[in-house]
């Protein structure tokens, strides 16, 4: 049974290395403003959620357990509670890594938003001075 849970703590660990990755690109598209890059990453990540949720739902069975495993039960295996620290510190650290991705992007977002506004108000400056006289493509004027 201990080498069964080992092993679901390893496969967890492993999805989390891929998914620790797949943010390190996701972060440098984001400084980068490569959003097609972003959204690929984000797919990608996806996959590996799915593959995680599926784990996480198979160690759920054995919740009773892990208080064991993390006293060092002699009839477990020694480095579960090391796996099972690197998948902590894993997460940590990527979620880290999101909430910076996010701030970020929250950030240009905002940028966005204002430099649009100032668009937005040139705009009306420009109609207002022109008077709403203002000739539009194609047209040709001929007054004197």
């Amino acid at each position: 049974m201990s080498n069964f849970i080992r092993e679901l703590w390893s496969e967890k660990h492993a999805i989390l290395t891929d998914i620790w990755g797949l943010t390190q690109y996701q972060y440098a598209y984001v400084e980068d403003n490569q959003i097609d890059g972003v959204l690929d990453v984000l797919a990608r990540k996806q996959a590996l959620l799915a593959r995680l949720q599926e784990v996480d739902n198979r160690l759920k069975h054995y919740e009773d357990q892990k208080a064991e495993w993390a006293k060092g039960d002699p009839g477990t295996a020694p480095e579960l509670p090391e796996i099972v620290s690197a998948c902590r510190d894993l997460l940590k650290q990527i979620v880290q890594v999101e909430q910076q991705c996010q701030a970020r992007l929250e950030e240009r977002r905002d940028a966005i938003a204002t430099e649009l506004g100032h668009l937005h108000e040139i705009s009306q400056a420009r109609a207002a001075y022109t008077g709403g006289n203002s000739i539009t493509g194609g047209e040709l004027d001929l007054t004197l």
